[in-house]
């Protein structure tokens, strides 16, 4: 009996390695996605399942794995509202059964448009736009075929209103240091809200931690926390137990510079050496995924851009210091 229990050990041990280091590999999909392929911005990254989302429009979708790959198919695309008004998803996170994605909450001003007269271009920049239906942090309630069983939505507006430090960013548009929500990441008690804009004092990125009853998605007791991340906001981040890895980037386009920190979620604020540093990618880093080594003190990073089809999914590694 004590020999057939250590076989059996030993099988189930066996069968933990093999998941791990076939969840560490480059995940890859197969298919054709059927949400924008070239503007992807948020990722998660689970062994049954794969979720992307996109800034434009206004869906998302889960990607089944089977045989070791993840299946892009029609039947796994998530629209999340009736109207065509876009929601500018530029978070993803996932604890069991729930799925959030979070809008940008952020106003826009108008591009420049090329060969247009500097009197029409001119007057293309003066409005800010409201777009009220970015205002939008959704939870989904996934069952176990990767169904949708349930979405609930509120605005996090009302909660950067009445924050002394965030209100005044509010009238601001995107990559202009206005409110622009890019991180969301979450625990069993607590939901974290990661800001690409503001910066404040030219360095310091914003994170709005939150109490988080999932069964009712109930947020409560919102604090502000301040981390120096070299003058650059967040682009995406992700929580475990104990700390938070962050995914920093410029705020509007410049400097073309990408890293990622741990953070151990208290207040920081001078700066650090980053546990990666991405100079100068092809896309626009939007979407991290990590994952600690079975047998090192190192992490495997999963990162994907804005601008590269199907994101670009890009492996990672870096040792914890």
């Amino acid at each position: 009996m004590r020999i057939t229990h250590i076989g059996q050990l030993l099988v189930v041990f066996s069968f933990i390695l093999i998941s791990l280091k076939a969840w560490a590999d480059t995940p890859q999909i197969q298919g054709q996605l059927s949400i924008d392929p070239d503007n992807i911005s948020g990722l998660v990254i689970t062994d049954r399942f794969m979720a992307l989302a996109t800034d434009e429009g206004t869906s998302l979708q889960i990607l089944p794995k089977r045989n070791g790959v993840y299946h892009a198919e029609p039947s796994g695309k998530i629209t999340l509202t009736d109207t065509p008004d876009e929601l500018d998803l530029e978070g993803l996170a996932w604890r069991k059964p729930y799925l959030y994605a979070i809008g940008s909450h952020s106003k826009k001003r108008k591009k420049i448009k090329p060969g247009a007269s500097d009197k029409k271009n001119l007057k293309r920049l003066t409005p800010i736009h409201d777009e009220p239906s970015r205002n939008v942090l959704f939870q989904i309630r996934l069952n176990e075929a990767l169904e949708v069983t349930a979405t609930r939505k509120r605005s996090l507006m009302p909660i950067i209103q009445n924050n002394k430090m965030l209100a005044p960013f509010t009238a601001l548009p995107s990559k202009e240091n206005g409110i622009d929500i890019e991180g969301l990441a979450v625990t069993k008690q607590h939901l974290y809200v990661g800001f690409r804009g503001p910066v404040f004092r030219g360095n310091l990125a914003a994170v709005l931690k939150l109490d988080l009853e999932a069964n009712t998605f109930e947020l409560t007791d919102p604090k502000l926390r301040l981390v120096n991340l070299n003058g650059l906001g967040i682009r995406d981040m992700v929580a475990d137990d104990t700390q938070l890895y962050l995914l920093s980037g410029p705020v509007n386009e410049v400097p073309n510079r990408y890293q990622v920190h741990v953070w151990n979620g208290k207040p920081r604020f001078s700066a650090w050496p980053p546990l990666l540093t991405l100079e100068k990618p092809a896309g626009k880093p939007e979407g991290l995924v990590v994952q600690k080594q079975l047998k090192s003190p190192g992490l495997v990073i999963f990162i994907v851009q804005d601008g590269l089809l199907n994101g670009g999914l890009k492996r990672y590694e870096s040792t914890l210091k």
